[in-house]
């Protein structure tokens, strides 16, 4: 019985995955740029740019790929991040259960969260200043946002040398 559910819950993840790619190909453009601008295959970028396009088409978030994330982040934790993602859980829950942030955008923040630690805190930032420059929706697709925080971040915190050419 749990091997039907957990394949139903797949078929349904792909079944998305599929939908969100005949929706809205021109906002693949962008998020292949981000892949690209980071410089390396990091499979937490790639997989924060399949989040990325579907959640800009569908606003839904597939648990198959926040999973992934909390894999990862479980592997490459320690206490101080371990502390932060719990907290970061805590805080977020209530705005779950009164619709105004979804409950993937939860899993993929306490994903992250885990694997970034306190540089959780400059993704959300400037996840939340891009959101207000370039969204004039209602609803925000959050996981988009925190894609291009993720690279920002990536780009600025671990490979920015300002004094390279020296």
């Amino acid at each position: 019985m749990m091997m039907k559910n957990l394949f139903s819950w797949i078929k349904e993840d792909i079944f998305i995955i599929i939908n969100s790619l005949k929706l809205n190909k021109k906002i693949l453009l962008p998020i292949i740029l981000g892949v690209v601008l980071y410089g390396k295959i990091n499979i937490l970028i790639l997989l924060m740019g399949m989040i990325a396009f579907i959640d800009f088409n569908t606003f839904y978030i597939p648990d198959i790929f926040n999973y992934s994330i909390i894999l990862i982040g479980i592997i490459n934790t320690n206490f101080i991040n371990l502390t932060i993602s719990i907290i970061i859980l805590l805080i977020l829950l209530p705005y779950s259960k009164k619709d105004k942030l979804g409950f993937g955008d939860i899993k993929l923040l306490f994903g992250l969260s885990l694997f970034y630690g306190y540089n959780i805190f400059y993704i959300l930032i400037f996840s939340v200043i891009l959101s207000l420059i370039f969204s004039k929706k209602e609803k925000v697709p959050l996981g988009y946002y925190l894609f291009w925080g993720v690279v920002i971040e990536n780009i600025w915190f671990f490979n920015f040398n300002p004094f390279s050419f020296f």
